[in-house]
This record gives C-alpha cells, sequence and structure tokens, in this order.
C-alpha cells in the first residue's frame, strides 16, 4: 500500500510541474511579429539601412551627408520617414555589394498618397535636397532618372 501512495505522489508532483511549467511557457511565451524579408528594420544614416534578414543595404547613386556633417541628421529622418517599418522593392546593377558588404540597390517603395506606383527612393532623397547624385564605379543604370 505503501509502495502504491509513493508511486501515486510521485506522479501527481510530476503531473503539478508539469501543469505549473506549461502555464509559466503560456504566460512568457511571446510571439515575434511575422515580418517579411524586405521589411526596413533600422536606418543606419541618410544612405543606408538594414533589412529584418539583417542584410544592409546601400542606396545606389547617390551620397547622403556622413555623421557629424551638416545634414546628416535631416537625411537619416528623412530616410526613415520614408522606409521604416515598411516592405521596399530592392534593384540590383552591375556590382552586387561594396567593400564594406553592403549590398548596392536601387529601391522603390509603394506610393500610397498617389496613383503613381512606386517611390524612387534614392531619386526622392536627391530631389528633396538630402542627398546629392553620386554615380559610383558602373553602377549607373539609373543615375540619370535620379538626376532628372
Amino acid at each position: 500500500m505503501k509502495k502504491y501512495f509513493k508511486i501515486r505522489l510521485i506522479l501527481t508532483i510530476i503531473i503539478i510541474l508539469g501543469l505549473i511549467f506549461s502555464i509559466y511557457i503560456f504566460i512568457n511565451y511571446k510571439q515575434k511579429p511575422i515580418i517579411p524579408g524586405n521589411t526596413v528594420t533600422k536606418i543606419i544614416d541618410g544612405d543606408t539601412f538594414e533589412l529584418a534578414s539583417g542584410e544592409k543595404i546601400r542606396l545606389i547613386c547617390i551620397d547622403a551627408p556622413e555623421i557629424n556633417k551638416k545634414g546628416y541628421e535631416e537625411a537619416k529622418q528623412f530616410l526613415s520617414d520614408l522606409i521604416l517599418n515598411k516592405q521596399v522593392r530592392l534593384e540590383n546593377d552591375i556590382n552586387n555589394a561594396d567593400k564594406y558588404e553592403r549590398l548596392l540597390r536601387y529601391v522603390y517603395i509603394n506610393n500610397s498618397k498617389s496613383n503613381n506606383n512606386e517611390i524612387f527612393v534614392n531619386k526622392e532623397l536627391v530631389k528633396q535636397g538630402y542627398a546629392t547624385l553620386f554615380p559610383y564605379e558602373n553602377n549607373t543604370k539609373r543615375c540619370d532618372e535620379i538626376d532628372n
């Protein structure tokens, strides 16, 4: 009889611990939101940002002010307002990446304020005065569009 009681007690303790553990997991489990790969999650500066995938993207054909330079904060804020936490469409040119291993891309975002399908982000930064045209090596197929 004592043996049966001990087994029953051990099983009861195991079940109670299992329930406590399950409740703890249920309460503390925080599901991460599903973020598609081309969602911008971080703005590094006025011409560089990071995707949810962790890839760093450098906008081709433009140059925004570097940190501690006049216009840096404004360019970074403008890019942030334009693309942070949004889906972007990326287009490559001849070179895939620069020497810092950032992907070199032309970037587009849906234009919800107009019937025009997309905003060409590289061009918009230059158009609004937050960056200048900066053709770099052979990556120039859309530079003429940015300058117009």
